[in-house]
């Protein structure tokens, strides 16, 4: 048996989102055994399996709604089935072969849910590598685990006459595969009122790009998480940041309510990275976010600036003091998790690495713009209902 190893969001080359837990534990390859995890679906948001291989190679990642519950258990991340489900158990097999011919290598099976970790994705022979599991955001008043403990992991002679066989490495707690990167201007107050909303489709300050080549390799990404990357933050005391887009759907999981099938994406979060490192720093999860009565999110990041008195979530802003955080050069990063195939409005078909285009993402992409801190005094965000002006 073997028990799995904590990785800290803020954990190096982690990009970690706060709002979720990650564990892994190291294999290696042995012909004469077969790794079993047994364990019961997460209270949670979301959580998956992904097999790495050697140079830290992601061969495949197993989401929870690919993953077959045992038989007589439910798996609750189907869309309408039974959330509070008490049978929720599942099997999953890391066997030391390549996979069959013409498979992948991740095989969904009812109590046999199959990773093959005999080869990489190219072909080419694997030694060794990490089983991951992400855990994102738990059900409210469950623990990290989503109130289910972690999967037990047992070791099993191939052969099932359970001999003595050679056990996976150890690494210490938190080791990591070696890293191969190695002035205010002032406003006239009778200007008239414009419309914070105003910045959705203008120029843009901030370039986002998906995450390159290297990265991906280094960074074990889960596949089936679209992942975009601002590029630096400028940290001007005198400016805000102020970021608005449209906030895709997502399920209400954290209020225990069960995922529908219509949600545009099963979870997306903003978070703030080191630029050196790729700690992450901090986390905006959409149910921690105040998205506005047309449905936009109004982020607002300071980097020494007061909080104009307009910015309150009552408005539909959100407020962060990056001041707070540590002072290095800052990125951000972006998660769009399980995007439906009906939501057309995301990063998926952009290449690694390239510049994402405003109009691929639409009213959906983070348009950020610095500004004075009294622009805010001077507009009123775009609601149907009729303005404040007193308050403009």
């Amino acid at each position: 048996m073997q028990k799995w190893i904590q990785q800290p969001s803020d954990s190096l080359l982690m990009l970690g989102d706060f709002n979720a837990s990650y564990y892994v534990f190291p294999y290696e390859v042995n012909p004469d055994t077969e790794i079993v995890i047994k364990g019961q679906f997460s209270y949670a948001r979301y959580m998956s399996f992904t097999l790495i291989g050697q140079i830290d190679t992601v061969i495949a990642t197993a989401p929870d709604q690919a993953l077959i519950p045992d038989p007589g258990s439910t798996n609750p991340f189907l869309p309408g089935a039974n959330w509070n489900a008490n049978n929720r158990n599942y099997t999953i097999k890391i066997r030391p072969t390549a996979p069959p011919q013409g498979s992948e290598h991740f095989v969904p099976e009812a109590g046999n849910n199959t990773f093959y970790a005999g080869n990489l994705k190219d072909g080419s022979p694997n030694r060794f590598g990490l089983i991951g599991l992400r855990i994102y955001v738990p059900s409210l008043g469950y623990d990290k685990t989503g109130g289910v403990e972690l999967p037990k992991i047992t070791y099993c002679a191939v052969e099932r006459d359970y001999r003595k066989t050679k056990l996976a490495r150890v690494f210490q707690k938190n080791e990591l595969p070696e890293n191969p990167l190695n002035s205010i201007s002032i406003l006239n107050k009778k200007t008239s009122i414009h419309h914070c909303s105003d910045i959705v489709g203008q120029n843009c300050d901030l370039t986002w790009s998906r995450i390159g080549v290297i990265a991906t390799r280094i960074l074990q990404p889960d596949l089936n998480t679209v992942y975009i990357v601002s590029e630096q933050i400028k940290r001007d005391p005198g400016k805000l940041l102020f970021i608005r887009w449209k906030a895709p759907t997502f399920p209400d999981t954290y209020h225990n309510i069960g995922i529908l099938g219509n949600e545009n994406m099963r979870y997306w979060s903003m978070s703030f990275i080191t630029r050196v490192g790729l700690l992450g720093l901090y986390t905006l999860s959409d149910f921690q976010t105040i998205v506005d009565k047309k449905g936009y999110v109004n982020l607002v990041i300071s980097f020494g600036a007061s909080r104009p008195s307009y910015v309150t979530p009552e408005n539909g802003f959100n407020w962060i003091d990056a001041s707070n955080l540590p002072l290095v050069p800052l990125t951000l990063f972006y998660r769009n998790n399980q995007v439906s195939q009906g939501f057309p409005y995301s990063a998926k078909n952009i290449p690694e690495g390239e510049i994402v285009p405003p109009e691929v993402m639409g009213k959906y992409y983070p348009c950020g713009k610095y500004v004075d801190p009294l622009y805010f005094n001077s507009c009123c965000l775009d609601y149907n209902d009729k303005l404040n002006k007193d308050n403009c």
